[in-house]
């Protein structure tokens, strides 16, 4: 397997990384959590994994803090870990773009985060393990790391269609001459229990 490392880096340059991978919703939705493909070099320890809105291009505020939720094992094994948004969670836009950026809790060691043999593109990494830069672009078309961002999709409040504004309009011009007509039978004197229509 190949990798982006986060934490100490095993390989030049020396720094403690912090890695920033892009992801566009394909829909509207609150962000339950993300799945990430994960191996330690040494020892086991947690990331913290933060979604971040885009701001030029690169990762820009801290959105949302994911807990790790399961746990990794060492180099060659690898495990999907699951990161869980709790509390007050942002509601991300479709086609909007967002950065899903991985720090190592303990600098001292190093996680590796798998390839996505399928998705390539341009990313972001700061080796002075800060989760908000200063950035550094990686080389444009690299390998992704492999994740998944989970949520559920937004209620969105209807919005009648025209065929049922008319409907509505129409009934509303019905119980409006109705009630023109029985003041008027009111008017002449007529039966307040007997309305004729």
């Amino acid at each position: 397997p190949i990798w982006w490392e986060v934490g100490t880096t095993t390989t030049p340059p020396p720094g403690v990384q912090v890695v920033a991978f892009s992801f566009s919703p394909t829909e509207t939705a609150t962000v339950t959590g993300a799945d990430l493909a994960l191996s330690a070099y040494q020892a086991s320890t947690p990331l913290t994994v933060y979604v971040e809105s885009s701001v030029g291009g690169a990762p820009g505020t801290i959105l949302d803090t994911l807990t790790q939720a399961g746990s990794y094992g060492t180099y060659p094994v690898t495990d999907v870990v699951n990161f869980t948004c709790s509390g007050s969670c942002s509601t991300l836009d479709a086609g909007m773009t967002y950065w899903l950026v991985a720090q190592q809790t303990d600098p001292a060691n190093t996680s590796y985060w798998l390839y996505s043999f399928g998705d390539t593109g341009a990313w972001y990494y700061d080796e002075t393990d800060t989760a908000t830069g200063p950035w550094t672009a990686a080389t444009a078309g690299d390998n992704f790391s492999a994740f998944d961002v989970t949520g559920n999709a937004s209620t969105v409040s209807a919005v009648p269609e025209p065929g049922s504004m008319a409907l509505l309009g129409s009934g509303l011009v019905v119980v409006g001459f109705l009630e023109a007509r029985r003041r008027a039978w009111l008017a002449k004197g007529g039966d307040r229990d007997r309305f004729e229509l």
